[in-house]
């Protein structure tokens, strides 16, 4: 018992700990931003399948977000996030929440930039019925999420942009101890 205990305030830590650098991160003034220093609206379709093949699942997902441009170089981005995994032999896991992303852009042209995106946020989930539940999910309704992954933004012109990326997404419950589900996810999205 105290284990878990002690396992469950470790990981509360983590997350007030990344919160704080998120929230310090997110001061900078947009005058840092790039030259037109604009926020850039968006949203993103999202598809990708279980990495461990354990529960035979398929992953969709809606993420509207606002890009605030930082630096020349760096991006904070919010994401809202409207998941369905839909888990073979198991119930259907939805998430409604947010993320807070950091974009990185190392490489850029007059036409594109590559990027590296990590981040993470919470989401409810409908994960309660005890003789139902998804296996590797807890049964608080609150998901933690976190995400890594790298891609291109192609610049159409006019304000207008396609994005395509990969991204490593691990979903679990902050409170619980539990092994999460971990997924590899294409997205392709607009900006405007």
């Amino acid at each position: 018992m105290e284990k878990n205990w002690k396992m469950n305030l470790g990981k509360l830590n983590f997350v007030i700990t990344i919160v704080s650098l998120m929230i310090i991160v997110s001061s900078f003034s947009n005058s840092y931003g790039g030259e037109d220093g604009k926020v850039q609206w968006g949203f993103s379709l999202s598809a990708g399948t279980d990495q461990k093949s354990k529960n035979d699942l398929t992953m969709y997902a809606l993420l509207p977000r606002v890009d605030l441009p930082l630096h020349k170089n760096w991006d904070l981005e919010f994401e809202g996030n409207f998941s369905h995994y839909g888990i073979h032999d198991s119930k259907d896991l939805y998430l409604l929440g947010a993320n807070t992303n950091i974009i990185f852009k190392p490489i850029q042209w007059n036409e594109a930039s590559l990027f590296l995106i990590g981040g993470m946020g919470l989401a409810y989930n409908n994960n309660s019925d005890e003789h139902r539940r998804v296996r590797d999910i807890g049964d608080s309704h609150i998901a933690g999420i976190l995400q890594v992954g790298s891609g291109i933004q192609y610049y159409l012109g006019k304000g207008l942009g396609f994005r395509g990326e990969y991204r490593f997404h691990h979903i679990s419950d902050p409170f619980e101890q539990d092994s999460g589900i971990n997924t590899h996810n294409l997205i392709i999205g607009l900006s405007f």
